[in-house]
């Protein structure tokens, strides 16, 4: 909530999917389960003395909850904190890096030379939008950004912070372009002169923006390098569309004041389905938490049992393996006090911390048309089929949950009987 609405943000637990064949690459194994995200200071407000935050369950998934937290986190106010929201394996460390002195990169052009600096000069919603695509959802031709950097202070640490997000292929996708002749889709590459009039990558697939309105962060100082290079080229075949990118300088010695809160109430509720806006032909599309398009299922709900609605604090204050089942449509419900505000001459930004795993319906990712297996921490496989609930170890450990909280039983009959005049 911004003092007057509620305000979308970002995706949430976007980089912890289960069964999902990332890229084309590789077995649908479970990957990390913690996702930090930043909320700008204005974007959060206090209303009646808490900050009020909504996770909204809109797409064809089943999430898992084990932890959710708000980070308060005070700074002075020439200095900006960031968090790396960038999808990578393994994950990317998940803290704070604060930066002092942000500013606009010189210049930027793409590969057909092409002038694009004013669309990543301000988080507009202009993206850099200029590279073809191929019959593939989220398969580019192998395009790049060169960006300018412009004068950077010496001795110092040096980073690119680019704002962006990503329109994904998934699992349906990644299979059929495995089977077939086209590259696969890869993360940025990251590629400096190379002294002889061509390029050379550094930094090879360093991941890329983990769902919508994501930042990511790319360290400069650490390259083969004297000096931080001029000029660098963000290089990809896959839909990365920037819409702002800067250059920073870290401030490790800066003394933040962070203050972690759970929630006084954590409820699950049911919702429906917000109405869903792409602004642009290549912008994402975003959710719309005013207006609800429906309140009926819109999805071939994964059978199995969810978290019965009300109150869930037991279950998302520990990472422990207890976990909110949440079903699409679902939505879950924080308020949490809120501290006295800063002192003059500093100013308050969030991050939204959460622990957790997703899993989608599509027809390729592993286990996708049942809630079990259960996921839990530690586990390193999520390619066995799944026995019956009862000999689930996250079951077998946390039995007395089936009794108290996942007691709601869900299949996708009111969706394939929704035309039936029988029923």
């Amino acid at each position: 909530h911004n003092g007057d609405e509620m305000e979308f943000v970002t995706d949430f637990l976007w980089r912890t999917a289960l069964g999902l064949r990332i890229n084309a690459q590789g077995k649908a194994n479970v990957i990390h389960s913690i996702d930090w995200i930043k909320i700008d200071g204005d974007q959060l407000v206090p209303k009646d003395g808490y900050y009020d935050v909504r996770i909204t369950a809109e797409l064809w998934e089943t999430h898992f909850f084990d932890h959710v937290s708000l980070k308060v986190v005070d700074r002075p106010n020439d200095i900006e904190v960031m968090v790396d929201e960038r999808f990578y394996l393994p994950a990317p460390e998940q803290r704070l890096h604060p930066m002092r002195a942000l500013h606009p990169v010189a210049r930027a052009i793409d590969q057909d030379r092409n002038d694009v600096t004013k669309r990543i000069r301000e988080k507009d919603g202009t993206y850099a939008d200029t590279f073809s695509l191929t019959s593939y959802q989220g398969l580019a031709h192998d395009h790049y950004l060169e960006v300018e950097i412009g004068e950077t202070p010496d001795n110092e640490e040096i980073f690119l912070v680019a704002d962006g997000w990503v329109y994904p292929t998934d699992s349906s996708i990644n299979v059929a372009i495995s089977q077939g002749k086209k590259a696969p889709p890869h993360g940025i590459h990251l590629q400096i002169p190379d002294g002889s009039g061509g390029w050379k990558t550094v930094k090879k697939d360093i991941g890329f923006p983990a769902g919508k309105t994501k930042t990511v962060l790319i360290n400069l100082s650490d390259l083969p390098t004297e000096t931080v290079p001029n000029r660098v080229r963000l290089a990809t075949n896959m839909e990365i569309y920037w819409d702002r990118i800067r250059w920073g300088v870290a401030a490790p010695d800066v003394q933040l004041k962070t203050t972690d809160l759970l929630p006084d109430v954590a409820e699950l509720r049911y919702r429906g389905f917000s109405e869903l806006h792409r602004p642009g032909r290549f912008s994402p599309e975003l959710p719309d938490y005013q207006n609800i398009a429906s309140t009926t299922p819109q999805w071939i709900d994964l059978v199995g049992y969810y978290t019965r609605f009300g109150e869930v604090n037991e279950l998302v204050e520990e990472i422990d393996d207890r976990y909110v089942i949440m079903n699409a449509g679902d939505e879950l419900l924080f308020t949490f006090k809120a501290p006295p505000p800063p002192p003059e001459g500093w100013e308050r930004d969030f991050v939204l911390v959460g622990d957790g795993w997703v899993k989608d319906g599509d027809y390729n990712t592993g286990h996708s048309e049942t809630v079990i297996p259960l996921p839990y921490h530690g586990m390193t496989d999520y390619t066995e089929n799944p026995g019956r609930l009862e000999e689930d170890l996250v079951y077998k450990k946390h039995k007395e949950d089936w009794a108290r909280y996942h007691t709601r039983y869900i299949t996708p009959r009111l969706l394939r009987t929704a035309l039936r005049f029988d029923q």
